[in-house]
């Protein structure tokens, strides 16, 4: 059962989505995919192995030389969500926990979905799938969605995303805009891998990334700090002096930037969600800068 708490966050997300992301909502951008569709993208001199049905004849009269027009995937396509479940994703500090927040953000994607009748699926993982719910769009299953995305957190066990990877590789057989919802902290070689390249390749793939404020840097004050790993149970003291904080921010900023990299090499987007601010305007902006793209 969703506490009341953040039913009240959602009911006010339904809502204000409506009204803000009226023209920025998932459906509104430009797939940055090349693919069958009706939005124009560039031309190119024809090249063997093109499509001839392609060619764009006027352009080849103009210049005397076999010109194939290329054109955007279609928007109009389905979309999955997949969120991490795994008890890192237990962490609040300030605001809201992970949890809460991934929630919200969950809400925020199925009713801008929603209001373009998107069919949207959901997918939820730890260290493998625990949950999956076929694309949709009616209100009733959004909400269903949301209660499912409640209850299946948290899992024990070590974040694993190749295993959802790969099963969206293997069961996503229409082009779908991919959000990965999670804090990508993972012993595994996730952005190396040939399954991550494969499902970016075919799919549109964005990593929805939330970020406590604990992970930023160490709250002020003096003594010491006392962490436990969520997802081992290891606990450490950590000492609250002016030199393990700059060294605590400098490595978290590091950790971002790195991440980040990782992203654009895949190549895909990506957005940092701050659980104490809201979880609505880091995706506007997200969605916006699609459009200028």
């Amino acid at each position: 059962m969703i506490p009341e708490h953040v039913m009240r966050e959602l009911r006010y997300i339904e809502v204000y989505t409506g009204k803000k992301i009226r023209n920025l909502r998932v459906g509104a951008y430009t797939s940055p995919m090349r693919g069958p569709g009706f939005d124009f993208d560039e031309h190119q001199p024809y090249r063997p192995g093109d499509d001839v049905r392609r060619i764009d004849w006027n352009v080849t009269a103009r210049l005397n030389a076999p010109y194939v027009r290329h054109t955007h995937a279609e928007r109009e396509m389905n979309v999955m969500i997949a969120i991490d479940v795994s008890r890192s994703m237990e962490l609040g500090t300030s605001g809201y926990s992970k949890r809460e927040a991934m929630t919200f953000i969950t809400a925020s994607l199925l009713f801008s979905a929603l209001s373009d009748q998107i069919n949207t699926g959901f997918l939820a993982f730890g260290d493998k799938v625990v949950l999956s719910s076929p694309p949709r769009r009616t209100r009733a299953a959004a909400w269903e969605v949301l209660q499912q995305c409640w209850a299946a957190a948290p899992r024990s066990g070590r974040t694993q995303l190749l295993p959802m990877v790969r099963q969206l590789v293997k069961t996503l057989k229409r082009t779908s805009v991919i959000f990965l919802v999670s804090d990508f902290m993972t012993d595994e070689d996730l952005f190396g891998s040939r399954d991550l390249a494969m499902l970016a390749a075919r799919h549109d793939v964005i990593g929805v990334v939330p970020e406590d404020p604990l992970e930023r840097e160490l709250p002020a004050g003096h003594g010491y700090l006392r962490v436990r790993d969520l997802e081992s149970g290891q606990h450490v003291a950590v000492a609250l002096t002016a030199r393990n904080a700059r060294r605590f921010r400098d490595e978290a900023a590091r950790r971002r930037e790195a991440l980040t990299r990782a992203f654009y090499r895949v190549p895909m987007d990506h957005v940092f969600v701050p659980t104490d601010q809201s979880p609505v305007e880091p995706l506007l902006t997200l969605f916006a800068k699609r459009m200028r793209a």
